[in-house]
């Protein structure tokens, strides 16, 4: 049976509803079905449906190949034998030829629209390949015609990266990184069929992985675009292109970067293991928590320790019966031991990560936490939301970075990339420009579990200075947020709260109480003071990016000055702790349930 259709993919990102912004199902003939049913058909429909198809396709081959090294059923061997030999088929028929379809911005592809989306998908065929070639019949079954297709996959991927690398002078991009996780396993398939590789052995594209997280990984292990996604996305490529690799005899400054990466996450995470999903990248998707589920097993077999078990029980438990059981075949990734796992692995107290900017912010008493967005803007995948202030806790997202649907969709750069998406503050309803904040002070005492950070921008708003200082004491978050023009003008300010719960407002003396509905009756309490006349509207807004469509309460808190600061104190409890809250000069006055009061000073 034919299970590879004889066409070129074009663009994942198109294959997305384009009147509500959901990714669309699977094709249904010659429809392709949104979730709300809207039926849509042709291009860039049909191509991009192509792109996931030939995708699916590399995976179950995969999937096949190592499930008969296990278990050894001769119908999993014949099954991955077929697709890939059907696509070295059909590759014979396109490699001497560039996709005609690829758009001008694109790195070109030949079997899909992108180099990219090839890259992706090589890794996969080839590791189907390279654990095939264990079986002397299934190698003769390969043969020429499968070495043919590797060569001319490897030719395709070093002419790429010669282009991206050289002509473009973009040896950052986290292409760059897929190029040669490609390269490696593509000139390791080759090896396995007995065949010589035209552009030398692995060790290679190991090199050049070393040579490209030297530029694209910061002192603190973020990927430099500073979102979550791509971040996976390249230490997913990474760790791909180590197959087969001793872990002993790896580049040791390679070996600390990935580490960093990996420290990354466990910091990163909230309570419940679930990664926060800061500028570009999907909110909540299949692929996605598979990507990380193999990040973990593969990060598993490099380390002996990771501290990843939390990330991966939140991904598995996203991914539920939809899995095929993939990833819990990828043993022997490694040719040798782990690696002894650093004494200094993080733990889960409050973290600053000082090269993207990321503040982390954490307490024992609660399982509240808070991420404050200090850092860069990140280019092409970078968001306009300086200063913004996310909020999860233990099996809720309160008020999460939102994501961003496929890039196809509208959607993304008009609504999910702007600073209305965003728990920031905007100046007279216009987004802000593309800016960076600065980390101004940064403290954390474990022993008092109090953490306090302060940030502050003058290139988000033109004229305009923005300062937020955030503090966790014993579970209570208090947030403070200024922004002030140079010139003493009068601007209208508005500080966005974006819950992706069910969410109420109600006006008490001379503030605010917001209450947040979370799972299994969970509660975030919300009280909110400005020190200028302002007001909080309860206003109707979309939620996180997995699903635009879906309607929810949101707010817009909005004072017109020269200056003026916003207070909110945030507290997750069955009932708040906080009794009142009012502004007393330059401070801020707390009552406590337990009948203590609590004082801040404001910003200067």
């Amino acid at each position: 049976m034919t299970t590879v259709t004889r066409a070129r993919g074009g663009w994942w990102h198109d294959f997305v509803c384009p009147t509500h912004g959901t990714e669309l199902l699977e094709a249904r003939g010659d429809a392709f079905v949104c979730t709300y049913g809207c039926e849509l058909h042709g291009e860039p429909y049909a191509s991009a449906w192509l792109v996931l198809e030939h995708q699916a396709a590399a995976r179950l081959a995969r999937t096949a190949a190592r499930r008969f090294r296990r278990h050894g059923d001769p119908a999993d061997q014949a099954q991955a034998l077929a697709i890939v030999r059907e696509f070295a088929d059909y590759s014979a028929e396109i490699t001497a030829e560039w996709n005609r379809d690829s758009e001008s911005w694109m790195l070109q592809g030949k079997l899909f629209k992108q180099a990219l989306t090839e890259a992706i998908w090589a890794t996969q065929i080839a590791d189907a390949v390279v654990v095939l070639a264990d079986d002397e019949a299934a190698r003769e079954a390969m043969g020429a015609p499968v070495a043919t297709m590797l060569e001319a996959l490897v030719e395709t991927i070093v002419e790429s990266r010669r282009v991206l690398v050289v002509e473009r002078d973009d040896l950052t991009s986290n292409y760059v990184a897929w190029l040669d996780a490609a390269g490696g396993l593509a000139t390791l398939a080759l090896a396995a069929l007995g065949g010589v590789a035209p552009h030398g052995d692995q060790a290679r594209w190991i090199s050049q992985a070393v040579e490209h997280s030297a530029v694209a990984i910061g002192q603190d292990g973020w990927e430099w675009e500073g979102s979550t996604y791509y971040h996976l996305f390249v230490l997913r490529a990474y760790l791909l292109t180590l197959a087969g690799a001793d872990p002993a005899a790896l580049d040791r400054a390679l070996v600390q970067r990935l580490r960093r990466m990996v420290d990354v996450l466990v910091g990163f995470a909230g309570p419940d293991g679930r990664l926060p999903m800061l500028h570009d990248g999907p909110y909540d998707r299949l692929g996605v928590h598979l990507e990380v589920v193999e990040i973990c097993v593969l990060a598993g077999q490099l380390w002996d320790r990771t501290g990843l078990d939390a990330v991966e029980a939140w991904a598995r438990r996203r991914i539920g019966e939809r899995h095929d059981g993939l990833e819990d075949l990828l043993d022997g990734w490694f040719s040798g031991a782990p690696l002894a796992a650093p004494g200094d692995a993080p733990g889960r107290g409050s973290v600053l990560f000082a090269d993207v900017g990321y503040a982390v912010v954490r307490s024992e008493a609660s399982s509240l936490q808070a991420v404050l967005d200090a850092g860069p803007h990140g280019g092409s995948h970078g968001h306009l939301d300086t200063l913004a202030l996310y909020l999860y806790g233990d099996g809720v997202a309160w008020q999460p970075a939102p994501g961003v649907p496929p890039y196809g969709s509208a959607l993304r750069r008009d609504y999910y990339a702007r600073t209305t998406a965003h728990p920031t503050v905007r100046a007279d309803d216009a987004d802000q420009l593309e800016s960076s904040a600065r980390v101004e002070r940064w403290e954390v005492d474990p022993a008092a579990d109090t953490t306090l950070v302060h940030a502050s921008s003058s290139e988000a708003i033109d004229g305009v200075r923005l300062d937020r200082r955030v503090e966790s004491t014993g579970g209570i978050l208090i947030d403070v947020l200024c922004a002030a023009t140079a010139d003493g003008s009068v601007r209208t300010f508005t500080s966005a709260l974006r819950p992706a719960v069910p969410f109420e407002v109600l006006q008490h003396g001379d503030g605010w109480r917001t209450g947040w509905s979370g799972p299994s009756g969970r509660r975030l309490h919300g009280h909110h003071v400005a020190d200028v006349a302002s007001v909080l509207v309860d206003a109707p807004g979309r939620g996180p990016s997995d699903d635009p469509t879906v309607p929810l309460a949101v707010g817009d808190w909005t004072a017109t000055a020269a200056r003026v600061t916003f207070v909110s104190v945030f507290a997750e409890a069955e009932v708040s702790p906080i009794t009142s809250i009012r502004l007393d000069g330059g401070r801020l006055v707390l009552g406590l349930s337990d009948g203590r009061t609590l004082e801040r000073e404001l910003l200067p």
